[in-house]
């Protein structure tokens, strides 16, 4: 028995390739991991291209929105010119119909004197010097005011395209997002260091999973009026500016009313909130949300392991959910730590910290950091 034990091995010793079966086992383990390695860089890569491409796009939306304003600002002078210049022509009509057409001749033999004949000679030629300038005028402001008309629209259409741009590049950035994360999940990489050491190196303008908003602008209750709140809801493609609802006391109120006040009493800017709504539920872009959306418009209460139902309601989502924002931002401190989706984040303010509360997602909370530079541009400026 000992002697064919001996034999066998013998046999499996000289069989080729098992002596070097561990070797070659643990050489093509190093090498789909260094495959592996070069593909999550790669994804790094793309996903930092793309996002440096989405904050061209919002700082593009930005440049086009101010030239909007500035276009729409120019056609209601223009209409006013317009205006002016009918104005004053049909004056003119007025007074040639009501003190009657006198002739020329009649005009000019009516003179008492040569100096009186070369008086009204040259009245004459003024008057219709003043007639032909009201005409030019009323056609020049006419004119101004079509050209105005047609680069207005040119540029809602400009901004209509990259708004739709940016919007595009947003999925695509969230699903490189994902497809980095599960990369890096199965490597045992760390996607928000990987993220860090970009952000550290790149110029103005990149995403780090640390510093998502600054206090300033997560605070700033006064960026907006209600008035500009209700302006800015109505420019945009969703529903918001024509919506009234209950409120969290039960009374109804718009959107923009209550989006107002939740700020001012809250503490929390009403553009984080407009950015929340689109993140949440797309609600400033959705042309016809379900109740669903509108129910649970900022998320509030719906954890990924239950829904809490006391939150359920627009007025309430507005209300609750600023008040969340609020009160997550306690008890930040320097330093603190935050496991993110397996990744180690170190939130260096109070804001970025109530939105990984809010969003313990790395997804989440980049979709937010994209969707306020789409809307309201760099919230670390």
């Amino acid at each position: 028995m000992r002697i064919a034990t001996m034999l066998l091995l013998a046999a499996l010793i000289a069989m080729p390739g098992v002596t070097n079966a561990a070797p070659s086992t643990l050489k093509a383990k190093e090498a789909e991991r260094t495959a592996a390695l070069a593909e999550l860089e790669a994804l790094e890569t793309r996903l930092n291209t793309q996002m440096t491409q989405y904050v061209d796009i919002s700082r593009r939306i930005e440049v086009a929105r101010l030239e909007f304003s500035d276009a729409t600002t120019r056609v209601a002078e223009a209409d006013v010119q317009l205006q002016q210049a009918k104005a004053a022509l049909e004056d003119r009509v007025v007074q040639l119909y009501c003190g009657g057409r006198v002739g020329l001749i009649e005009v000019l033999f009516a003179a008492e004197s040569i100096q009186d004949l070369m008086n009204r000679a040259n009245y004459l030629t003024l008057v219709g010097r003043h007639d032909t300038r009201l005409i030019e005028e009323m056609r020049i402001a006419r004119q101004q005011s079509e050209w105005e008309q047609k680069e207005l629209f040119s540029r809602v259409d400009q901004l209509t395209q990259l708004q739709i741009e940016a919007d595009t590049r947003r999925a695509d950035i969230e699903n490189a997002i994902d497809a980095q994360q599960l990369k890096a999940t199965e490597l045992g990489e760390d996607i928000a260091r990987l993220m860090r050491l970009r952000a550290g190196s790149a110029p103005d303008g990149s995403f780090s999973p640390d510093t998502v908003i600054s206090d300033a602008n997560f605070r700033d209750v006064g960026s907006m009026t209600a008035a500009d709140i209700q302006e800015f809801l109505d420019e945009q493609p969703g529903t918001l500016g024509s919506y009234s609802a209950l409120d969290y006391d039960g009374r109804t109120k718009t959107a923009a009313q209550m989006i107002a006040e939740a700020s001012t009493y809250w503490k929390i800017s009403p553009k984080v909130i407009l950015v929340k709504l689109q993140k949440e539920q797309s609600l400033l872009a959705k042309a016809n949300p379900s109740q669903t959306a509108y129910d649970w418009a900022m998320g509030c209460g719906k954890a990924d392991s239950r829904t809490y139902y006391e939150y359920q309601g627009f007025g309430k989502q507005i209300w609750w959910g600023a008040q969340k924002l609020d009160k997550n931002a306690q008890p930040w401190y320097p330093g603190i730590e935050m496991i993110i989706n397996g990744s180690l984040v170190l939130p260096t303010n109070e804001a970025t910290y109530s939105l990984y509360k809010y969003t313990p997602h790395l997804r989440g909370t980049t979709s937010f950091w994209m969707l306020y530079w789409r809307y309201f541009g760099d919230p670390l400026s």
